[in-house]
C-alpha cells in the first residue's frame, strides 16, 4: 500500500534560516508592499523587502529603527506620568487614575510590540517563506484592481481606521474648549493610539492572508468533490481516476500543512503583542466609559471620551479576521467528505483511508488563533469583553455618589 500520511518538515529545519538569514522571499504585489513599507516605518517589520537591495543592511538598520522609536516612545510615557505638567487629569485623582492607566498600558503594549519586533524575526520569515511558497501557485502580475479586491477587507479596515479617527478629531476640537491638559495628554497619547491601532490592523493583514490560503484550499477541495460526483453520476471517467484523486488529496494535505504552518508562525511572531494591544485598547474602552459617566455625573464639561469611537471597532475587526480564518476549516472538512468513493469507478480502500487521513489531519492541526493559549480569539471574546465592562459600569455608578471632593 503506497504512504498515505504527511510529511511535514518545519520550514525552519528546512531552509536552515538563521536569525542573520531572515529575509523575505518571493514577489509581492503593489498594495501589499506599499503597506509592508508602512509597517517598516512603524518599526513593526523588521524583515527586509525583496525588492531591497542590500537585504542584511537593510535589516540591521530596521532593527535599529525600531529600538530606537522603542526607546523614544518608552521615555515619552515615563515623562508624561512623572512630569509636573498637565499630561495627567489634575481635578481629581479619579480622572488622574484614568490617564495613568491608558499610559502604563500604552507601554505595555509599545514594549511588547517592539521586543517582539526584534526577537520574532525568524517566526516573520518562515510566515513570508510560506506565502511564497503557496503564492507561487499563482502565475502572472495582479492587476492592481485585483489587488484592491483580493485586500478589501484589510484596507476598508486600515483606511476607515484612520478617516474616523482624524474625522472624529477634527469634530471635536471644533466644539470642545482645547484646554492646557487636553493639549498635552492628546498630544503625547494620540500617537501611541495610532501605534497601537496600526499593529491591531497588521495582524489582519496576516491573518487575511491565511484565510486567502484556506479559501483557495476549499474551492480545490470543491472542485474535486464535483469531479467524483460526475464520475459516479455518469459512470465516465479515465484510467487512473482514483490514483488521480489520492494525488490530489495528498497534494491538498501538504497544501494545508504549509498553511498551518503559517499559523503557527503568525503565532509565534505576534503571540505577546496581540495579549498586549487587545488588553490595550480593552483598557481604554473601559476607562473611558468609566470617566464618560463620572463626567456625566458631576457635570464636567469634557467631550473627548467620544473619541473611543473607532476603538470599539478595532476589536471587532481584529476578531473578525480571525473568526473568518477558523470557520473556513469545517467548511473544508464538508467538500472533503463530499469525495465519492464507492462508486464503480472510484472505488478504492486506499482513497477512502486517504480521506481518514486527511480528516485526522484536519482534527490535530486545528486553525486556532488564540492568545498565548489564554482565549479564542472568536466572536464569544466581544461578549465577555462587553460584559466584563458592563459589569465594572454598574460597580462604578454604585460608587459615583461617593466620590465627592471630601474623598478626594
Amino acid at each position: 500500500m503506497p504512504h498515505l500520511g504527511v510529511d511535514r518538515i518545519s520550514p525552519l529545519r528546512a531552509e536552515g534560516l538563521s536569525a542573520e538569514q531572515s529575509t523575505m522571499s518571493g514577489r509581492l504585489g503593489r498594495v501589499l508592499e506599499f503597506h509592508l513599507r508602512l509597517y517598516q516605518v512603524l518599526g513593526f517589520h523588521g524583515l527586509p523587502l525583496p525588492s531591497d537591495g542590500s537585504p542584511a543592511r537593510t535589516r540591521r538598520q530596521l532593527m535599529a529603527w525600531s529600538l530606537f522609536l522603542l526607546v523614544s516612545l518608552s521615555s515619552l510615557i515615563i515623562t508624561c506620568l512623572t512630569s509636573s505638567e498637565e499630561f495627567l487629569y489634575r481635578g481629581d485623582i479619579f480622572g488622574c487614575v484614568n490617564d495613568a492607566l491608558k499610559y502604563v498600558f500604552a507601554e505595555l503594549a509599545v514594549a511588547a510590540i517592539y521586543l517582539e519586533t526584534l526577537s520574532s524575526q525568524r517566526h516573520l520569515a518562515n510566515f513570508w517563506w510560506l506565502h511564497a511558497k503557496l503564492g507561487g501557485r499563482r502565475l502572472g502580475a495582479a492587476s492592481l484592481r485585483s489587488e484592491f479586491q483580493q485586500y478589501r477587507r484589510y484596507l476598508v479596515s486600515l483606511y476607515g481606521m484612520m478617516c474616523s479617527e482624524l474625522l472624529l478629531h477634527l469634530g471635536l476640537w471644533q466644539v470642545q474648549p482645547l484646554t492646557n491638559h487636553m493639549f498635552l495628554f492628546w498630544s503625547s497619547y494620540e500617537p501611541l493610539v495610532c501605534l497601537t491601532y496600526m499593529r491591531n490592523i497588521q495582524f489582519v493583514l496576516h491573518l487575511e492572508l491565511l484565510r486567502e490560503q484556506l479559501t483557495a484550499l476549499e474551492r480545490e477541495l470543491g472542485l474535486l468533490a464535483e469531479y467524483s460526483r460526475f464520475a459516479s453520476e455518469t459512470g465516465r471517467s479515465f484510467p487512473g481516476f482514483e490514483s488521480f484523486l489520492r494525488r490530489r488529496l495528498l497534494h491538498k494535505q501538504r497544501l494545508y500543512s504549509d498553511v498551518y504552518d503559517m499559523l503557527q508562525c503568525f503565532l509565534g511572531a505576534f503571540n505577546f503583542s496581540i495579549l498586549a494591544v487587545l488588553l490595550t485598547i480593552n483598557i481604554r474602552i473601559a476607562v473611558d466609559c468609566y470617566f464618560m459617566y463620572y463626567s456625566i455625573y458631576n457635570n464636567v464639561v469634557n467631550l473627548d471620551y467620544y473619541l473611543i469611537l473607532p476603538a470599539l471597532l478595532e476589536i471587532p475587526a481584529f476578531i473578525y479576521a480571525s473568526q473568518s480564518c477558523m470557520v473556513v476549516v469545517p467548511r473544508i472538512a464538508h467538500q472533503l467528505h463530499n469525495i465519492v468513493t464507492d462508486s464503480g469507478c472510484c472505488s478504492c480502500p486506499d482513497l477512502s483511508l486517504q480521506i481518514q487521513n486527511f480528516s485526522l489531519q484536519l482534527l490535530h492541526q486545528p486553525i486556532r488563533i488564540d492568545c498565548l493559549g489564554l482565549t479564542t480569539l472568536d466572536c464569544s471574546l466581544l461578549t465577555r469583553i462587553a460584559c466584563s465592562v458592563g459589569t465594572y459600569m454598574i460597580y462604578t455608578i454604585q460608587f459615583i455618589p461617593k466620590f465627592s471632593n471630601q474623598y478626594m
